[in-house]
């Protein structure tokens, strides 16, 4: 089903992207292949383009409220002619930094450029630039920047995670087999029967959601999910109305998912890939902000079961 979910959301993206690319084309976003007009000038061995804001805004149906100008660099080809290079910055008109995207140039647009006279000799001359043409620039964003792009991330970063989280499950291994999730799971159960009043202290529901936890806690996410499907297979048998989320069942989802991490492995190891200096840093942090939400969801998941609507439902269940 995710993977039909996938495809979906690709699909509805390229769609979209072809969309927006063939707006922009019967609209002539861009204005491939159409002079601009410009005044161009020659000062302190430097070139700039002058264009008034009445001239701009005809050509591109905007709405600068100022002059436009820029520095370049030109390529001459001859006397009156060549190609040329606008240097953007912070004001620069929104177009032109699009159609720099578009062009895949940082912070330039680049184009052919002629001239009605040699620079040198009269120091400011009309000219008309055309700039280089781009097309279906949303979708080339999609596909070579969006999809492809992170598929390549997502390859390079699962390499690198490799040994890192190799490491990490053989630490955790060691402790599993060595008993201290055991021990973990032996000083939780005092504090899981209050939470699961519901759920007999020696019933096999109970000894999973324990190691469920005790292994998450660890990061052992790995050695956590069997625990994890097995608990609401047996909360299942708990169950008068068999299907419906419980209480119990409710409250465990909410534990599991926001569960209390006293060695986020998963993190420590994506940060130690990226070339963190200090990876292990999050530990203090992790523990506090997982043990926060851990609390109010269990706080949030308790108040929600004492509402007449869903106490009603609890209260049909065990009829």
């Amino acid at each position: 089903m995710l993977n039909y979910i996938w495809i979906s959301l690709l699909a509805i993206g390229i769609i979209v992207a072809v969309s927006k690319d063939v707006s922009d084309l019967s609209s002539d976003k861009f204005r491939n292949g159409k002079e601009l007009l410009c005044e161009l000038k020659f000062e302190q061995q430097k070139y700039s383009l002058a264009i008034s804001k009445e001239q701009f805004n005809h050509f591109y149906n905007a709405s600068e409220t100022k002059d436009v100008q820029a520095k370049t660099e030109i390529t001459f080809l001859d006397s009156t002619s060549g190609t040329i290079s606008i240097l953007l910055n912070e004001t620069s008109p929104a177009i032109w930094k699009q159609l720099s995207k578009a062009q895949k140039k940082e912070n330039v647009i680049v184009g052919k450029i002629k001239m009605d006279a040699t620079l040198k000799v009269v120091s400011i001359s009309n000219a008309t630039i055309i700039f280089d043409e781009v097309k279906f620039t949303t979708l080339n964003n999609v596909t070579n920047d969006g999809i492809f792009s992170s598929a390549k991330t997502a390859v390079t970063l699962a390499i690198g995670l490799i040994g890192i989280m190799a490491l990490w499950l053989g630490i955790m291994k060691i402790a599993e087999e060595s008993g201290l999730i055991s021990k973990i799971a032996l000083l939780l159960k005092p504090i899981m029967t209050r939470i699961f009043p519901d759920v007999p202290a020696e019933h096999p529901a109970m000894g999973a959601m324990i190691m469920n936890i005790s292994a998450n806690m660890l990061g052992l996410s790995n050695a956590a999910t069997p625990f994890g499907l097995k608990a609401m297979e047996h909360l299942n048998s708990l169950n008068k109305k068999v299907g419906t989320a419980t209480d119990a069942m409710c409250t465990f989802l909410v534990i599991n998912t926001s569960n209390v991490q006293l060695i986020p492995a998963t993190v420590i190891a994506i940060r130690a890939s990226l070339g963190s200096h200090n990876p292990t840093e999050i530990l203090g942090a992790a523990i506090v902000a997982t043990t926060v939400n851990t609390i109010v969801g269990v706080i949030v998941v308790k108040l929600l079961a004492r509402l007449k609507k869903y106490k009603a439902e609890s209260v049909e269940q065990r009829a």
